[in-house]
């Protein structure tokens, strides 16, 4: 019937071209499905329903059932409540007294748990009060840091303000002591024109010149002690008069500790001359006449301080035999010093040991009137105390040296402990012969070539070396061409050595001056202008060094002597410079 009905309707469609025949299909699917799914539902509410209906049935049944054992079971139930009543009465009576027993340990338990809490919130006042106390103390500290670096920046303002004022001061007395130099200057030549007008009065009277009572005098002090045929052997002079310019040299400063000991020069008692301890490179002069009426020896004890071992080495070392001849003694160290044949000896001081520097330093005597000089370097590992000992003949100067005194020192004050014992002269310019014409440098004036200040340790004075004596001079004096070197003495009688060495041609030693045993005496040098020129005079005692090219280059080697007078002049000429001969002329 429903396949009819389907085949009708399709059929319909189909005549009246409702829609084609793929969708008039599709709507009999459609609806072949609605029909299956309806039928479906219809089923399964019908199952639902029976299944309703066996429950229902079931719990009858079940009512029934527990109907019938509810009447058989009520006594016994009865009996089982009255149990249980008996039971909950224990039960309550047992957690009664369960609770009376756990009460107190309740308490307990809440008394700890409180005083828990207070010491939580004890440890956090403290935490919050260790806290709070370490900020004060970053605060402090922060404070104490900013008033330090203000401190410090109060300090070094005040620094700056001191070492400015210190610095105008320093200033201020070099100009004062540049002007009194200048008025002492002009007095001086002031003294010397009137002199020499007095001097010219007096030779209108007597027929003696000035240069002839100047040399006069100089013989008188002087005593004898100079060779006879000193006076009558030949000077050299500039053969014209010539303007000369004092060229400007580098001055650097450098070497170890030198010791010095001239005073007293004249010594009248026995004693320690002057002392000091010293470690590393050092150099010791001493230059004493004995002045008592007795022989005596000069020596130089070394003595190991602070328990140390030391280990001395002498590397250059020249002591003149005493004489009465102050010349040959300033002279003849010189050469002894300056000699290449010089060996290193080497010794060892134990702790709190003595040693002499040299040995045979205790088997010289000095007799009454005579000068005794030395001249040592040497080096020391350890710290060691060096003492120049003025002691008896009979006397160890081991044992001697721990009992004497110290000796006060004279007027002259020429005595102390200097570092930098060497000094180097450099020009700042090469020399031209052919431009430069006469040219120099002056060594030891105390002005350009200033004086070595130090202290004396005997008193923690400050001394002042007043003519280098003791130093070493390096005289680097780069030329373009030919050079001939000469040397003048200014400040009046002289006698020393120079020793000059050639790159790769050894050296040689220079007497100055070589014609005569000193010179000097006789010598007038007019001061150097602002600009640095004066007039070489050919009154001028000089002495030639030699000529040297300017390649392989040449230094000179120079200390001032001890007994000569300073400062002296170094002189820069041309190859060609004439030189005269001249006798000095006896008085």
């Amino acid at each position: 019937m429903r396949g009819k009905k389907i085949a009708a309707l399709l059929a319909a469609m189909a005549l009246f071209g409702a829609a084609p025949v793929a969708s008039a299909r599709h709507m009999a699917e459609e609806y072949v499905d609605r029909v299956q799914r309806e039928r479906q539902e219809r089923l399964q509410e019908e199952a639902r329903m029976r299944r309703v209906q066996e429950q229902a049935e079931a719990r009858r049944r079940a009512q029934e059932a527990r109907q019938l054992h509810d009447d058989e079971d009520e006594e016994d139930t009865e009996a089982y409540d009255e149990e249980i009543d008996e039971e909950d009465a224990r039960d309550d009576a047992h957690a009664a007294e369960e609770a009376a027993r756990q009460a107190p340990a309740a308490e307990e338990i809440e008394e700890r748990r409180q005083e828990d809490n207070f010491r939580k919130e004890e440890a956090l006042s403290k935490e919050e009060a260790r806290r709070r106390k370490e900020e004060r103390r970053e605060a402090e500290k922060l404070e104490k840091k900013r008033a330090k670096e203000e401190a410090a920046l109060e300090k070094e303002r005040r620094k700056a303000e001191e070492k400015e004022r210190r610095r105008a001061e320093k200033e201020e007395r070099e100009r004062e002591k540049q002007a009194a130099k200048e008025k002492e200057r002009a007095e001086k030549e002031a003294r010397r024109a009137a002199e020499a007008a007095e001097a010219s009065k007096e030779a209108a009277n007597t027929g003696e010149g000035i240069l002839e009572k100047y040399l006069r005098r100089a013989r008188e002090k002087v005593q004898g002690s100079v060779p006879a045929s000193a006076s009558t052997e030949a000077r050299l002079h500039i053969a014209k008069e010539q303007p000369i310019k004092r060229l400007e040299v580098e001055t650097v400063d450098t070497g170890g500790t030198l010791l010095f000991s001239d005073s007293p020069e004249y010594v009248k008692e026995p004693g320690i001359l002057y002392t000091d301890v010293v470690k590393g490179d050092a150099r010791v002069f001493y230059y004493h006449l004995n002045d008592t009426k007795k022989p005596y020896k000069v020596a130089v004890v070394l003595e190991s301080v602070g328990g140390q071992y030391a280990v001395v080495r002498v590397t250059r070392r020249a002591v003149a035999a005493p004489s009465e001849n102050y010349f040959e003694v300033g002279k003849g160290l010189q050469e002894a010093y300056f000699a290449d044949n010089q060996a290193t000896e080497k010794m060892y001081i134990g702790p709190d040991d003595r040693r002499l520097l040299l040995e045979e330093m205790d088997k010289t005597i000095v007799k009454p009137g005579e000068l005794v000089s030395g001249m040592v370097d040497f080096s020391v590992t350890a710290p060691v105390r060096v003492s120049v000992l003025f002691y008896p003949t009979g006397k160890d100067p081991l044992k001697y040296v721990a009992e004497a005194d110290v000796l006060p020192a004279d007027e002259h004050r020429l005595r102390g402990t200097f570092v930098g014992m060497d000094r180097i002269l450099r020009l700042k310019h090469s020399y031209r012969p052919d431009d430069d014409g006469l040219a120099c440098i002056i060594l030891a004036d105390g002005e350009r070539d200033a004086y070595r200040e130090g202290v004396d340790a005997t008193d923690g004075s400050l001394a002042t070396n007043s003519g280098n004596y003791g130093m070493l001079y390096r005289l680097e004096l780069p030329v373009r061409g030919k050079t001939r070197f000469l040397m003048s003495p200014m400040g009046g009688l002289y006698a020393g050595v120079v020793r000059a060495e050639s790159e790769g041609n050894g050296s040689q030693l220079i007497s100055v001056p070589s014609r005569s045993f000193f010179f000097g005496e006789s010598t007038v040098h007019p001061p150097f202008t602002k600009e640095g020129m004066s007039t070489l005079l050919t009154t001028a005692d000089i002495a030639d060094l030699g000529v040297f090219p300017a390649k392989p280059r040449t230094f000179f080697d120079f200390s001032p002597p001890g007994a000569s007078n300073l400062p002296v002049m170094l002189i820069l000429a041309p190859e060609n410079t004439k030189l005269t001969e001249e006798p000095e002329k006896t008085p």
